[in-house]
């Protein structure tokens, strides 16, 4: 090989790595691998800010992976960190004031390996067993004789606190917010998490002449609800305004969708939701629609309306669109059954909310993890072999395809929507 031949050799090489680079710059995918240690790195970062919901996913996202806490955990090479996600999580539901969880977090986290951390949050958490909380108000009212306690009424009252409740009286989504009755129709938190959920990017809201000063409120209202349904992964609005700012698209509501699933791409985010706000005289409306990145088509639409047009009944307006866009993306799991050449077939259809455009993580359970202690199982072992999108629906099956692989994936491996 001549020296010219060489240098060409090597200018092919460096256009294709620059290529490379550049498609993995637009498409803000592929060097964003889901490692446990990027989801623990930004729940701290998030912690740094106050941020506790966002941090408790990512905390969540990086157990799903790895689960014991270790004062050396290997990330790559010869690399090695210190690794407290149950001590996290259990601090960030302490400043949540959900203190039952965080009690359990921080007890899990000091049974892996003890920490100076974790013991101080115990101590603030008990009081002879006793919430911090708890015995503030106990402190307050006045000392009256305990009353007699039927221990089998006890035990009786107890056991039925097991029982699986189908649609609880109020589910709580934060500690300051509620949403009624029976509105939310599923719980997140009884479905296996494989890296992280769904991510979405909320792009500023479009609006009539008459909305046009409550598009930056409403736009943050939606956000702030899909955060505290604790379902998604929300990309962050400044990192949604920084990449509009430097594409030089416009911060005030966008109809381009082309664009906007451009934006969508950049910051890394599996749907985008873009909505408007109309408001007349008597009459206001909200809606949303969410786009998938990969195949540009809405996957989910939904609005509200009133008669009254006032600041309040605008956002409760948003809050019931998001809650029919969370109700309208539920979590299932299910299994591998058949694979036809690039065609892969699960045993969950559009009788348990999946459809066109759902995704869903391959992953393979491996073996049972226990409690130090107490040896209770706490859950398994799980292995992410890559990323499904369906594409054709039927009531009790579905057909995807693969979007992302990261190991062979296989008959009688387990799914669950993303």
């Amino acid at each position: 090989m001549t020296e010219r031949t060489s240098a060409s050799f090597k200018q092919i090489i460096i256009f294709f790595i620059f290529l490379l680079i550049l498609f993995g710059i637009s498409s803000g995918k592929l060097f964003a691998q889901e490692k446990f240690y990027n989801y623990y790195d930004n729940g701290l970062k998030y912690m740094e800010k106050g941020d506790w919901l966002r941090a408790a996913e990512e905390f969540k996202s990086a157990i799903s992976l790895e689960f014991e806490d270790a004062k050396r955990k290997r990330t790559y090479g010869t690399r090695f960190i210190q690794y407290f996600p149950h001590r996290e999580l259990g601090i960030v539901y302490y400043q949540l004031e959900e203190f039952d969880r965080s009690m359990g977090e921080l007890q899990l986290s000091i049974a892996y390996k003890f920490s100076k951390r974790a013991k101080e949050y115990v101590d603030k958490l008990s009081y002879d067993g006793v919430s911090v909380l708890q015995a503030e108000e106990i402190a307050d009212e006045p000392v009256t004789k305990k009353p007699d306690i039927d221990p089998d009424e006890f035990e009786s009252k107890k056991d039925k606190t097991t029982e699986k409740v189908e649609k609880p009286a109020e589910y709580e989504i934060s500690s300051t917010e509620k949403v009624p009755a029976g509105a939310l129709t599923y719980d997140p938190s009884k479905v296996t998490q494989v890296g992280s959920r769904l991510a979405i990017a909320v792009l500023p809201f479009g609006a009539n002449e008459n909305a046009l000063n409550l598009q930056e409120s409403i736009t943050d209202k939606m956000i702030t609800q899909l955060v505290n349904l604790r379902r998604f992964r929300v990309i962050e609005r400044g990192a949604i305004e920084q990449v509009m700012k430097e594409q030089a698209f416009n911060l005030s509501g966008m109809v381009d969708e082309n664009s906007a699933i451009e934006v969508g791409k950049i910051v890394g985010a599996d749907v985008i939701v873009i909505g408007r706000i109309n408001i007349e005289i008597g009459y206001g409306k909200v809606n949303a629609r969410g786009i998938d990145i990969e195949t540009g088509e809405t996957i989910v639409a939904k609005e509200a309306s009133a008669g009254t047009t006032n600041i309040e009944t605008i956002e409760k307006l948003v809050e019931n669109v998001a809650i029919m866009i969370y109700n309208d993306l539920p979590l299932v799991e299910g299994s591998i059954v058949s694979l036809d050449e690039d065609l892969i077939y699960l045993d969950i259809g559009s009788e348990v909310g999946v459809r066109k455009g759902t995704k869903c993580v391959a992953f393979k359970e491996g073996k049972a993890i226990k409690h130090p202690e107490t040896k209770k199982v706490l859950g398994r072992q799980v292995t992410k072999q890559g990323e499904l999108i369906v594409i054709q629906v039927q009531e009790k099956m579905a057909m995807a395809r693969v979007v992302s692989k990261e190991g062979p994936i296989e008959i009688g491996d387990k799914v669950v929507v993303k």
